[in-house]
């Protein structure tokens, strides 16, 4: 083989190796997301918190870089893949709001007794936060 042909084989090689092994992973990264996981878990009964750490771990894991994802962005994160597809996600709707306020909800149905038992119960036992502190569940 000529010189010529020798020396530019190597480096055309070493692209086309780099490039065919970051394509794979782009693929396979993309078939699995945060909201996935926490639509999964929320659905097999799991609570709002197991359920929220396992996707929120997963999703830091996944974004590559200098920067943290911060709780609130993964939870944004979740909410716009759960919007982007609501068919896919058709009974992960219901747990949205549980990204925001941080209490568990079931989708079972509950008589009108047991709602009112909670309406009451709900009203005489709030905590008040003190005045001047902000407490934030997304801290790190």
């Amino acid at each position: 083989m000529p010189l010529g042909i020798k020396r530019n084989f190597l480096p055309l090689s070493i692209i086309c190796l780099l490039c065919s092994s970051t394509l794979g992973l782009r693929i396979n990264a993309a078939v699995t997301n945060g909201a996935d996981i926490y639509c999964f878990m929320r659905n097999g009964g799991n609570t709002h918190e197991p359920s929220w750490q396992a996707a929120y771990q997963f999703i830091k894991n996944k974004k590559q870089g200098l920067f943290k994802t911060s709780p609130k962005q993964a939870a944004s994160l979740i909410v716009e893949e759960v919007v982007q597809d609501p068919t896919k996600y058709a009974d992960c709707i219901n747990y949205l709001g549980d990204l925001y306020t941080g209490d568990s909800s079931s989708i079972g149905i509950n008589n009108d007794k047991e709602l009112g038992n909670e309406v009451t119960s709900s009203g005489e036992s709030e905590e008040k936060t003190p005045k001047g502190k902000y407490i934030d569940r997304y801290s790190y």
